[in-house]
């Protein structure tokens, strides 16, 4: 019986894997021609490197997620594939069970037991980590690159300054200008607040 390490990981190994069985890849190519076109739905799982990509443009850590993985145990590369997919958000737990030709409950199982239960452990966590609440809990404990440099990103003024604005009265309460939502319904209030 062959491990999950062993099953192919991209359509040229599956096409190898068969040809070595004896099947005819040029004809085989063929009958999946006339049957149907390639779809997306049929194409095989991406590689290691694909979805590390995906996940590096979804604002993952890569180096630090690597690091962790590494701390947690040994894991085929299929099981690393998932959990970079599952990191990304993009993927609900039936895309990745129809990528990965698994059934949905099987596919949670398989990543609680081989995934899920150490990352709990290892980040120290109180719930359950699965496939659905990796993304949040990567980015609770800081797995995703920090975009928010001065240098690279230029924040707009926001208009909380021009709504917090006060002005002082002589017995030194405060009064708040009229706020955006005051100014959208067409009724300008003004509020008094003592200060403490």
């Amino acid at each position: 019986m062959k491990t999950l390490s062993s099953m192919p990981q991209n359509l040229s190994d599956a096409e190898r894997q068969a040809s070595n069985c004896g099947l005819d890849i040029p004809k085989l190519q063929a009958l999946l021609e006339e049957i149907e076109p390639p779809s997306e739905k049929y194409k095989m799982p991406p590689s290691l490197c694909d979805a590390q990509k995906q996940a590096r443009n979804c604002g993952l850590d890569i180096p630090k997620l690597q690091a962790l993985l590494a701390e947690i145990e040994l894991l085929s590369e299929k099981y690393k594939i998932i959990f970079y997919l599952a990191a990304t958000g993009l993927y609900s737990a039936d895309d990745l069970a129809e990528m990965f030709n698994h059934s949905q409950k099987n596919l949670n199982a398989d990543f609680n037991k081989n995934l899920g239960s150490h990352l709990k452990d290892y980040l120290e966590l109180d719930e359950r980590v699965g496939i659905t609440s990796l993304r949040r809990v990567l980015f609770k404990k800081g797995y995703f690159v920090d975009i928010n440099d001065d240098e690279s990103v230029r924040v707009l003024p926001t208009r909380y300054a021009e709504n917090s604005q006060t002005e002082l009265n002589d017995d030194e309460s405060v009064r708040v200008l009229p706020t955006r939502y005051a100014e959208n319904s067409q009724t300008e209030q003004s509020f008094t607040v003592r200060q403490n």
